[in-house]
């Protein structure tokens, strides 16, 4: 059983941090369920789009799409 989260971003770079920790512990905890987590960067100014990149890296249950307008 997978659980599929959708994250919409724009310019949240100062909270992505807090909510991915979040969101891992979530998962870690609930033994159950597979998670996958599709952020969607609403074409962002900021570091988010580096950011989940590196989340997308260093965790498989991560990916990304990135709108460019």
């Amino acid at each position: 059983k997978t659980i599929s989260i959708l994250i919409p971003a724009y310019n949240e770079e100062p909270v992505l941090d807090k909510l991915f920790t979040r969101l891992a512990n979530l998962a870690n905890d609930t033994k159950d369920y597979n998670f996958e987590f599709l952020f969607v960067n609403d074409g962002s100014k900021d570091k988010t789009l580096d950011i989940i990149k590196d989340y997308a890296e260093k965790d498989p249950r991560v990916s990304y799409i990135n709108l460019s307008r």
